[in-house]
């Protein structure tokens, strides 16, 4: 079946979970009744591996799909964050779905909808959370291996602390340089660093963890439209500590690349 661009399909994809909540997918572009079934279920299967993770969404996820030509199967996405909360992807569907269940767009846009909008200010924050999330998911669905995974995440914490230039700065203090300068891989990837040392941390002395943390305040808290202050305090209530405002204050004052060590396989545990 070819769908119209004017007259929009929206498809239902349950999922199975208390709060019943849907994929909705909408089709701006024609796609064949077989592209619309390939990136349904990369769809699906990426969503299925963050709620495995830290279980479902508390509302409904709106797709929105746009044809592209490209080298890459998603060469641009970009997350809604209106009344509907979703994705709109950008996708080339001469690709497999083999390709696209190895790309990491859909693990990273999809990811942020576990949070709510921060804005630009506090993109650091957002993008680190996104960015560590995704190598969550790639694992959780198969895509990589834990070894992989490990590898991964050394690399690109190494690549952005040697490409860090202010030594002698916060990190927090010059994110909007490092926007500026288009050194995103240093951006996101310092932020990433407050997630892998929170998890660290809530593992070591808070018997939980990150993935345990999401998924209560997914179900408690994710309704509120809070700043960066007020999710940081819903994550301390939780958890009855000030475990996440003290690692946010470290960030905020100590100078340098986030401090990170060696990456252990127990980081997807």
């Amino acid at each position: 079946m070819i769908v119209p661009r004017i007259l929009l399909l929206v498809i239902f994809v349950g999922w199975s979970s208390a709060s019943q909540a849907e994929l909705r997918f909408f089709y701006e572009d024609r796609f064949s009744e077989s592209e619309q079934a390939k990136l349904e279920t990369w769809i699906d299967e990426v969503a299925g591996g963050i709620e495995s993770l830290v279980g479902p969404y508390p509302f409904d996820v709106h797709i929105r799909f746009a044809r592209a030509r490209s080298r890459e199967p998603v060469p641009w996405a970009n997350t809604l964050r209106g009344r509907d909360q979703g994705v709109r992807f950008n996708v080339d569907p001469r690709h497999t779905l083999e390709d696209f269940r190895r790309d990491w767009t859909a693990p990273h846009e999809l990811s942020h909808l576990i949070l709510p909008y921060l804005g630009r200010d506090d993109a650091w924050f957002s993008e680190g959370f996104a960015s560590y999330m995704q190598h969550q998911v790639m694992y959780a669905t198969g895509a990589w291996t834990r070894e992989g995974i490990t590898q991964r995440y050394q690399r690109r914490l190494d690549e952005g602390a040697r490409k860090y230039k202010y030594p002698d700065r916060p990190y927090v203090d010059v994110v909007h340089k490092l926007r500026a300068q288009r050194k995103f891989r240093t951006l996101y990837w310092g932020g990433a660093v407050y997630f892998l040392n929170l998890d660290q941390k809530l593992k070591a002395n808070h018997n939980t963890s990150l993935r345990e943390l999401l998924s209560t305040y997914l179900h408690c808290c994710r309704r509120h439209r809070d700043d960066l202050d007020g999710v940081i305090a819903s994550f301390d209530r939780l958890i009855r500590s000030e475990v996440s405002a003290k690692e946010l204050a470290r960030f905020r004052a100590t100078p340098g690349f986030p401090h990170y060590g060696r990456i252990d396989p127990s980081v997807v545990d």
